[in-house]
C-alpha cells in the first residue's frame, strides 16, 4: 500500500467514524497525590500529607500560584481534616506516601473563594513529537523509553494530564511523517491521529540551540495543541532535552485548565452520569451493584437502562457532580475499572467500563 492510499483508506475511516462523539477521558484518582517521604515518621508524615493536599490542589485547579494563596494555606495547615486515607509503598530505597483527600470538601473550599475547579473528565491528547539534533530529525513514539519520555509520562500522571503516543507502525507511517510533524502539516497529522480516537492532538517540537547565551535555554520545545476547535500553544527551554518534558507538561495542563475549569457556585445541582458494568452474570449482582450505589450519599436517583451478561448500563443521578460518585467508586474497591485497547470503537475507547468484584 503506498502513501497515497493509505491516506484515502483513513479518510474513509474518518467519515464513517464522524458521527461518534468522543467524550474527555475519565481521570480515576484526581484527589490523590504520591509524594517522596524519608520515613514513617509522624513529623514527616505531616508535612508530606501538606506536600501531597498543595500537589492535588494544582491537579484540581492546574494553577500552581493558588497553592500560596492564604485559603489554600489555612486548609494546609488543617489538612487532616480533608484527608480520606493515606498509606505507605517502597519504590526502591525511596518511601513514599499517598493521600486521597475529599472531593466534595475541596470542591466547597475552591467555590466558597471563587476559585476555579477543573473535574476528573479531561480532554486525551495524541502528542505527535520530533527532535532536531544537529539537523537529524525523528519522530518519538509510545516505544521510547528515554528520560525525556518518562519525564513526559510522570508529570502526565502527577498533573492528570491523558496523553498517549503514537505507536509509529507502518500505518502511521504511511499518513504522517517527520516531515509533516516538523512543518505542522496539520491534515496528514489530523487524518492519523483518528485511529487512535483521542479528542485532541499536539505537535511538539524540540530543538538545540548550541549558540544560546543562556545555558538555560539551550534546548526549547515548542508545542501546539487542537481540541474542541481550540488552537492553543506554548514554548519552553531547559538546559537538556532531559529537563523540558515537565515544564512543558506544567505548561500545558495550566493553559488546559484555563480553558476548561469552571468556578462552581451551585453544588447542589443534579447531573446524570452514565455507568456501565461489564460481566455482570444475574440480577442478585445487578441487585448488589443498586445497593452499593445507593449508598453514597450524593446519589440522588439510580436507573437500570440496558441489562445484558456482556455490559449492564445504569444512569445515576448524582448531586454537585460526578466526582462525588467516582470517588466513592474509586475508593469502595468493588468496581474496578478495565483496560480498553486503543484501536477499539471510538466511543468505547472514551467510556470507562467497570468490572464488579463484589459479593
Amino acid at each position: 500500500m503506498d502513501r497515497l492510499t493509505g491516506v484515502l483508506v483513513a479518510m474513509m475511516m474518518a467519515l464513517l467514524l464522524a458521527s461518534s462523539n468522543v467524550q474527555a477521558k475519565v481521570i480515576e484518582n484526581l484527589y490523590s497525590a504520591t509524594v517522596d517521604v524519608g520515613s514513617q515518621d509522624s513529623r514527616l508524615r505531616q508535612q508530606a500529607l501538606t506536600d501531597a493536599f498543595r500537589q492535588v490542589i494544582i491537579k484540581v485547579t492546574g494553577q500552581p500560584a493558588l497553592v500560596d494563596d492564604p485559603a489554600i494555606n489555612a486548609a494546609s495547615r488543617n489538612v487532616n481534616d480533608l484527608l480520606v486515607q493515606y498509606g505507605y509503598q517502597r519504590e526502591g530505597s525511596q518511601t513514599k506516601l499517598t493521600a486521597t483527600f475529599d472531593g466534595q470538601k475541596l470542591r466547597d473550599l475552591l467555590a466558597a473563594h471563587s476559585m476555579p475547579y477543573w473535574g476528573s473528565r479531561r480532554p486525551q491528547l495524541l502528542l505527535w513529537m520530533a527532535t532536531d539534533t544537529r539537523g537529524k530529525r525523528e519522530m518519538i513514539g509510545s516505544s521510547d523509553e528515554s528520560v525525556f519520555t518518562q519525564q513526559l509520562r510522570s508529570k502526565a500522571k502527577q498533573l492528570a494530564i491523558p496523553i498517549q503516543l503514537p505507536i509509529l507502525d507502518l500505518t502511521d507511517s504511511m499518513q504522517v511523517s517527520v516531515t509533516d510533524v516538523w512543518g505542522r502539516f496539520i491534515g496528514p497529522i489530523k487524518t492519523a491521529s483518528t485511529r487512535y480516537a483521542t479528542d485532541g492532538f499536539a505537535v511538539v517540537r524540540v530543538t538545540e540551540n548550541p549558540q544560546a547565551e543562556d545555558a538555560d535555554k539551550r534546548y526549547q520545545l515548542d508545542w501546539r495543541v487542537d481540541v474542541d476547535d481550540k488552537r492553543l500553544q506554548g514554548i519552553v527551554y531547559a538546559s537538556s532535552t532531559d529537563w523540558l518534558a515537565e515544564p512543558f507538561i506544567a505548561e500545558l495542563a495550566q493553559t488546559l485548565a484555563a480553558e476548561y475549569s469552571v468556578i462552581n457556585s451551585d453544588q447542589q445541582s443534579l447531573v446524570q452520569v452514565p455507568l456501565s458494568i461489564a460481566g455482570l452474570e444475574n440480577w442478585q449482582q445487578v441487585l448488589a451493584v443498586e445497593s452499593f450505589l445507593q449508598s453514597i450519599p450524593s446519589v440522588d436517583a439510580i436507573k437500570l437502562d440496558r441489562y445484558a451478561r456482556e455490559q449492564t448500563d445504569f444512569v445515576v443521578t448524582v448531586r454537585g457532580s460526578e466526582d462525588n460518585l467516582l470517588q466513592s467508586i474509586q475508593l469502595d474497591g468493588r468496581l474496578r475499572s478495565q483496560e480498553i485497547s486503543p484501536f477499539v470503537n471510538p466511543e468505547l475507547r472514551q467510556q470507562t467500563i467497570y468490572q464488579w468484584v463484589g459479593d
